[in-house]
Order: C-alpha cells, then structure tokens, then sequence
C-alpha cells in the first residue's frame, strides 16, 4: 500500500498538493490613540481577505479588504476593540487563515485636546506680544 502511494507520488506529483500556510497578520500597534493604525502580512496566495470581527471568535465577519495587497492603514476608526484576520484565497475560497490580531482605540480625550489648544494659544500670543513689543522698541 505504502509503495503504490510512494508511486502515485511520483508518477503524478499535480495530484499531490499542499495545503497552504497561514498567512502572518501583524498590526504596528495594538492600542491605537489617533484612530488610525497599519496592518500587514505575508501570504503564500495572489490573494487575500482581511476581515473585521466585534468579538475574538468572529461570529459575524465584515471583508475591510479582498486583493493582492499586504498592507493596509484603517482610519477614522471609533472607538472600541476589532478583532482582524487574513484568510489566504485560492479561486474566491479561503482556504488558510491567520492568527487573529485584536486592536484597541482609544481617542485622546477631549479635555487633553482643549489643554494643547490652550498651551498652543498662551505661546501663540506671547510669541506676538514679544514681536510687536521688539517692534516699538525698534521705533523710539
């Protein structure tokens, strides 16, 4: 039994075929502060689709993205936890999927967006009272 495989091997290697390996999902970081991050991979197929999931066990998967591209940056993301993976494609069908990657964002809030904005207005306006101030004395 073990020979005639070995020969069916042999003799016609097209009917033996590898499954192919997971792709590798990785994100440049898994707490996203601006609303925007990257997600890359490696594939072995042309193809591939990213999908979004709310929970870790992907109970109802949303495609981001379907092509031959190994990157992709999401922005304008609420916030909140997603959970991504990349299924490898061969003829439309997933036949690999990777690793699941969970990314979290978290918006500055708001009171640290009006302190920068404050800061940023005390040096605007001590910038100007310098110039004008310079100015004057230039003139007497």
């Amino acid at each position: 039994m073990a020979a005639a495989s070995l020969v069916a091997c042999c003799l016609f290697p097209a009917a033996v075929t590898a499954a192919p390996a997971a792709p590798l999902l990785e994100t440049d970081t898994a707490r996203a502060t601006a609303g925007y991050f990257r997600l890359h991979w490696q594939a072995t197929t042309p193809e591939v689709r990213l999908e979004r999931a709310a929970t870790a066990a992907f109970d109802a998967p949303h495609t981001e993205y379907e092509g031959p591209d190994r990157a992709r940056v999401l922005s304008g993301q609420p916030d909140g936890t997603s959970h991504f993976r990349i299924a490898a494609l061969e003829d439309g069908r997933p036949v690999a999927r990777s690793e699941a990657v969970a990314v979290t964002v978290e918006h500055h809030p708001l009171s640290r967006a009006f302190l920068f904005f404050g800061i940023g207005a005390v040096v605007f306006l001590s910038t100007l009272a310098l110039i004008v101030h310079g100015a004057r004395r230039d003139e007497s």
